[in-house]
This record gives C-alpha cells, structure tokens and sequence, in this order.
C-alpha cells in the first residue's frame, strides 16, 4: 500500500498550474522571520540581502548576522551596504532587521544586555533555542553546551536532569516564570519588539503565553511549530492563535532533515487559520538551501499542496508585516 504522503505528492505535482508557477516565483514584499546569515558556516549576510533584494522581497529579519558588533550595529552598515547596491542595480533594497538571542552564547540571562538590545533596535528577541534545556533533552545539541563532552563533540539527547544541569530554563521552582524572563517580556511589549519563544518546554511555553495574553501583547510567535522539538496538533496551535501567538512556518520543517508531510502543514492552515500563520526559511547552512531559495521552496510546497493565493500572501506579508509592526503597501491590483 502506498503511504498518503506519496500519493498525495503527486497530486501536488500534477496539480502546479502555470499560474501557480507565476505566483510562486514572485515573492514581492515576502517577509522573513527567520533568516540564518551570519557567515562562517551558514550564508553570508550581504548575500542573503541581496538575493531577496533581487527577489523583490521587503524584509529580513536576521536570527543570525554576520560578527563585527552588537547586531543592531551591524544590521545598520549592512543596509547601508545593500542600499548602495540595489541603486546601483535600480532595484528596491530589502529592509535588513536585527534579533537578538537570548541564551547564545550560553550563560546566564541578563536582562541589561536585553534591554539595550531593544534600545538598539532589534526587531525579534529569541527565547533560548538550541541551548534550552527543552532542546538538549528532545535533541541533544553541541558539546559544549553540555557539562561532561568536549565542545567540538555532537551530543544526542541527554536525561532531563543533565539538561537542566547544562541547559537554559525559564521558570523558578514554584513554577512561575522567572522575574527576568517577565520583565523582558512586558519590555517586549512596550517597546513593540516581536517575541519567539525559542525551544522551550510545554511547561515554558504555557507560563509565557499566560504572560502574553493577560497583557495583551500580540507580537509573540512560536518557530517551526511542526517540528518535534515541541509536541503540537491543531486543537493546541488553536489555543495559542486564541491567546494572540502566530507560528513561523519554515523551509526546515518540510526539508529532508525534519520531514513534516506538507498536507499537515495545510490542514493546519486552513483550520486555524492563515493569519496566524507567517513564513521564513530557518535554513542558509550546507545541509538546507539558502535563506531565498529556502523561502521560494516553502511557498512551491504550500500551494502546491493547497494554500490559496490570499492565504500566502497573509503568510508572506500581511501577518509577519503586523507583528512587526511595518507597513508595506497594498499590492497593485492587475
């Protein structure tokens, strides 16, 4: 018997229209949430600017940018950069916006460093990914983030209690979130800052979306909600939309390397949901295409299998554009 996820693979692939291929390819005024460029061993910046500079898009929100300063301070010289590249192209530069990652380099957090973040002008304050104790439990993660392993030494899943040993947690013994992790996120909203919780636990997530949503605070999103560092299904995510969360759909999810079936992906769309939805690429390293490419291949999947023209462009623009907090200006009509 062949499985559900073929069969409907070829569905999808007779189903691409030319019209679809127009619409897939243009991606004006797409919007990344999630973008990885920092050099080294992931793409770099500038080239990510400018393949979505040439790809029309009208923003990139930088997880990860290029070393040389504090990312606020970087992000500015790298769009002064690409503005006098894309003149000298005669093409519309894209918005290049810094995050800030709380928890990398691994340490304690310091709410200082976090609101000089926000006074600087990052867009997106990560809750501790990779280096959350959540992660290194479900995953595992680099040796040097774990007391016992030599840094340059990939480590799997770890017990619970070593993760909480070597890990970042975000709630005190009662349960309740710690006073840094509320205060940051009451900064957050103040200052119009958009949130990711990062890899955290259940438990995490539950504390902080009480935070968000008894303060009314509508910028907060949880990344690549199908993949299995978190344990989610529809009547959840519904439950999170409730309280104000988005989700950051990404390339990742539906790569070889985390294989989420694109037709759950869908169903989740349709029925919670499109503007509670955004999209980004979470990619730019060997394994994963670039930051562009990335996006290009998440929206192919999408509505290929599915999603209407409306929905992307909610996902591409009009949501990740409110909980940023930009205006970008109503497609012209044909």
């Amino acid at each position: 018997m062949v499985s559900r996820r073929v069969v409907s693979s070829y569905k999808a692939r007779y189903g691409i229209t030319p019209e679809i291929k127009t619409y897939i390819n243009d991606m004006t005024d797409a919007i990344d949430v999630h973008a990885h460029a920092r050099g080294v061993d992931e793409e770099e910046s500038l080239h990510a600017a400018q393949e979505a500079t040439k790809a029309g898009w009208h923003s990139i929100v930088y997880k990860g940018i290029r070393p040389g300063g504090p990312p606020w301070q970087v992000a500015k010289t790298l769009q002064e950069e690409v503005d006098r590249w894309a003149e000298s192209h005669q093409l519309r530069p894209v918005k290049c916006l810094p995050g800030y990652i709380i928890g990398i380099p691994l340490g304690p957090i310091e709410f200082d460093k976090i609101k000089a973040a926000v006074e600087g002008g990052v867009a997106i304050v990560w809750m501790p990914p990779v280096t959350s104790a959540w992660s290194l439990f479900r995953l595992g993660g680099r040796g040097a983030w774990i007391e016992g392993y030599h840094e340059d030494v990939p480590v799997g899943p770890v017990s619970w209690e070593k993760a909480l040993q070597s890990g970042m947690y975000l709630i005190e013994e009662h349960g309740k979130l710690k006073p840094e992790i509320r205060d940051t996120i009451h900064l957050l909203a103040d200052h119009d800052v958009g949130l990711s919780f990062g890899h955290a636990s259940p438990q995490e997530m539950d504390a902080m979306g009480e935070e968000v949503s008894a303060i009314g605070y509508t910028r907060a999103f949880i990344d690549h909600p199908f993949s299995e560092v978190f344990d989610f299904d529809i009547p959840k995510l519904k439950l999170w939309a409730t309280a104000g969360l988005r989700f950051a759909l990404t390339w990742d999810e539906l790569s070889p390397l985390l294989g989420v079936d694109p037709q759950d992906m869908v169903a989740a769309i349709k029925e919670v949901g499109a503007e509670h939805f955004m999209l980004s690429s979470d990619a730019g390293i060997p394994l994963l295409p670039d930051t562009v490419e990335a996006y290009r291949l998440l929206s192919v999947a999408l509505r290929a299998y599915g999603v209407t023209e409306d929905e992307m462009r909610t996902m591409r623009t009009e949501s990740p554009a409110k909980m940023l907090g930009i205006k970008v200006a109503e497609p012209v009509a044909a």
